[in-house]
């Protein structure tokens, strides 16, 4: 078992901690969860490396309970081969949608071959020797006389496959070592349905390497990061790429009208109907960049030309949260109002809202020991992500809006790159902090762009209107769910790129 980043263990106030229970916070949305002295017991023991059959009565009714609420994340018993003999070959096909990709494919299905029982490559139209190149490594190879799209292709594969697991890869992944036997490992608890590992690009040496190669190497739109995860829409890991994603074959229905956003709107779909789909980055791909800037670009639109049709599939998830929208507002006023009186009160404002939600919260964590320091320090944060949000919209949603506003626009962009310049500090990316932040404003100006372009289209503004207000969930933090702390969660909106 593992705890997710952001819990956090709270003593619980005195009657209670007398009888030795602790209180649980964290998750994503935030939940809070009451534990009795015997759930605490066995919560130690699993946080100290028990298995799940050894950590005490109760331990695997209170290990689903804290893995569905996000509070931590399992780690499946891996089964290594005996010393001196080769291992197992999962009883897993590849299946690789691929066009025109002569000079690579050949390369992917021989790795592939040594990893899985077979490996299937569906020629979506290609123009070159893919099919030959394919056929010739080892692949069972699967021709499509005409483009019809990656969703299409996956689809193809996954019809045609031997086995109840698949894997997609995409032409332009390398895997690495034991990723798929991690992948797998996952699918020994039937609720998950699909898991993905973590698709990075591998960052070239100092001396050698585009400055195009050393951006993605920090900023690649397919790595989701280092913390695993249980992806479900507005989480923290709202959603994964089908570039590199294990599947069982029966959940393997992606929509072939969907150029891009398929592999999210999968997820979600699955998500929806009660399935857990999971994010491993303990098993890695690496994903090569585009080839060229044109390609670069071409790609950041895409991704967000398919917000429309996603908002229009699955309503909600991809309007930017509402305390974006404020902390928009507020940068906005300050900037028509800079004198004192504009300041005091956009202070006062601000002021007001973390006392109310700071009593909210001291209300809702009363079982817990100093209730009101812990809500003040949940609402911070919350606040902190409110405005880095409003960041990330201002950049990636609403920059044509905000570029026609005058004065109070190009003040809310200027500090809306803030938060770059952070980010480039912690990341320590092989790029200058000049030519990372004109890249990262490229990067985000050419997903708006396709955002705007996708709305237009299809007549479909939602994923540029704000989300309204909503009355949180209740929950008692000592009953059979755990408790969803609605003021505190952290807002944001789902993030989308998907995968071509």
């Amino acid at each position: 078992m593992q705890c997710d980043p952001g819990l956090t263990v709270l003593a619980p106030a005195s009657a209670a901690a007398a009888a030795g229970g602790i209180v649980l916070l964290g998750g994503s949305p935030l939940r809070l969860m009451a534990l009795s002295a015997p759930g605490a017991r066995v919560f130690a023991a699993l946080r100290g490396g028990a298995t799940v059959g050894a950590a005490g009565p109760g331990a695997g009714l209170l290990a689903r309970r804290l893995v569905d609420s996000g509070l931590v994340h399992p780690l499946p018993p891996r089964r290594p081969a005996p010393v001196g003999t080769v291992p197992e070959v999962p009883e897993v096909t590849a299946v690789i949608p691929v066009r025109d990709g002569a000079g690579r494919i050949g390369a992917l299905v021989g790795a592939l071959r040594g990893q899985c029982a077979e490996v299937v490559v569906v020629d979506d139209g290609s123009l070159d020797e893919t099919s030959a190149e394919a056929a010739a490594a080892g692949a069972r190879v699967i021709r499509h006389d005409r483009a019809r799209g990656p969703a299409a292709a996956r689809t193809s594969g996954a019809r045609s496959a031997r086995t109840e697991v698949i894997v997609f890869c995409d032409c332009d992944v390398r895997p690495t070592a034991d990723w798929l036997d991690r992948l797998v490992a996952h699918l020994a608890d039937p609720a998950v349905v699909a898991v993905a590992p973590r698709v990075a690009s591998p960052a070239p040496p100092a001396s050698r390497g585009s400055l195009r190669e050393r951006y993605e190497a920090g900023r690649s739109p397919l790595d989701l990061g280092p913390w695993p995860a249980a992806v479900r829409p507005g989480g923290r890991v709202s959603y994964v790429p089908s570039a590199a994603l294990l599947i069982r074959r029966a959940h393997a229905a992606f929509d072939p009208a969907l150029r891009f956003g398929e592999d999210v709107d999968l997820v979600w779909r699955l998500v929806g109907a009660g399935h857990t789909v999971r994010y491993e980055p303990a098993a890695v791909v690496h994903h090569d960049p585009r080839p060229s800037w044109r390609a670069w670009a071409r790609q950041r639109h895409g991704y967000g030309s398919s917000a429309a049709e996603l908002a229009r599939r699955h309503p909600g998830p991809l309007r930017p949260a509402r305390g974006a929208a404020s902390a928009v507002a507020a940068v906005g006023l300050l900037a028509l109002r800079r004198d004192r009186g504009g300041t005091a009160a956009v202070g006062a404002l601000a002021a007001g809202s973390v006392a109310l939600t700071t009593a909210r919260l001291a209300r809702r964590l009363g079982r817990t020991d100093r209730p009101g320091r812990a809500a003040l320090a949940l609402t911070v944060r919350g606040r902190r992500h409110a405005l880095l949000a409003a960041a990330e919209t201002s950049r990636r949603t609403w920059l044509p809006l905000l570029a026609c506003a005058g004065t109070p626009g190009r003040l809310v962009l200027a500090a809306a790159t803030l938060p770059l310049v952070h980010e480039w500090w912690v990341a320590r990316p092989g790029v200058g902090l000049a030519p990372y932040l004109l890249l990262r404003v490229a990067d985000d100006a050419a997903y708006c762009a396709g955002v705007w372009s996708g709305c237009l289209l299809r007549g479909d503004l939602e994923p540029l209107i704000p989300a309204l207000p909503s009355v949180p969930r209740r929950g008692r933090a000592g009953g059979r769910g755990a408790g969803v702390i609605g003021a505190a969660t952290p807002p944001g909106r789902a993030r989308l790129p998907s995968t071509v």
